[in-house]
């Protein structure tokens, strides 16, 4: 089951560009059904005046590294939000469990054309 997140009422904002996600070895992970490398995106998400912002890594899979700058204001195509849980190397560690985030497309917004519609 997928769990497409709405988008709507959210501004994004870049705030670390694109990085390659790793494996435990340090080596580039792929997309098991497209097969092109994944990358993460550090975007700060404001929800409002009142409700302030928060900090998210988005994967992202691609053939080569997207092409985003600092600040840069981008809209999430297809967010996802994915739970995840692991269990410990061993039986004394707790089972590690959160939440990550992946998105079919990063796309840069047209500050300026929205600018002028307003």
């Amino acid at each position: 089951m997928k769990y497409l997140l709405d988008t709507s009422g959210y501004e994004f904002e870049v705030a670390k560009t694109a990085v390659p996600k790793v494996d435990e070895k340090g080596v580039q992970k792929h997309d098991p059904v497209s097969g092109h490398p994944v990358w993460v995106v550090e975007v700060m998400a404001f929800m409002g005046e009142d409700q302030g912002a928060n900090q998210v890594d988005v994967s992202i899979a691609s053939p080569v590294k997207p092409d985003l700058r600092w600040r840069q204001p981008v809209q999430m195509v297809g967010l996802e939000m994915i739970p995840w849980a692991s269990k410990g190397r061993n039986d004394r560690d707790p089972i590690r469990q959160g939440i990550s985030f992946r998105a079919k497309e990063i796309v840069p917004v047209d500050v300026a054309r929205l600018q002028s519609v307003a």
